[in-house]
């Protein structure tokens, strides 16, 4: 399963549970609909996750960028890209670390 599936399920479930959670609160009388309060960020929040998961699962939306929808395959590739490209800036890095040096070492010796 890729990352967007699992963050869609996991968005829509967490939405549901806020809902259910919402309406628990409703029939028993602790949320009243004649005075709203800061309970409704409750349900509100629930919501705003169910309209998130169905963009996410595509991989679209304001969290495509955290939750790719790429199957095991292309993520492996992609790490591995990331992963060389960081130890060939860190091997630039070195070699300019020691032409720094080098270069240094041979104006000390020249004084």
């Amino acid at each position: 399963m890729n990352p967007a599936k699992s963050a869609q399920r996991l968005l829509a479930g967490t939405g549901l549970g806020l809902l259910l959670v919402s309406g628990l609160g409703l029939i028993s009388g602790n949320m009243s609909i004649e005075k709203p309060g800061f309970e409704f960020i409750i349900p509100l929040v629930g919501i705003i996750l169910l309209g998130l998961s169905g963009p996410t699962g595509r991989g679209e939306g304001p969290l495509a960028g955290l939750f790719p929808d790429e199957n095991k395959s292309n993520m492996a590739l992609r790490v591995e890209n990331e992963l060389n490209s960081s130890i060939k800036e860190e091997d630039v890095g070195n070699a300019w670390a020691k032409l720094e040096h080098t270069m240094l070492s041979k104006e000390l010796e020249e004084e």
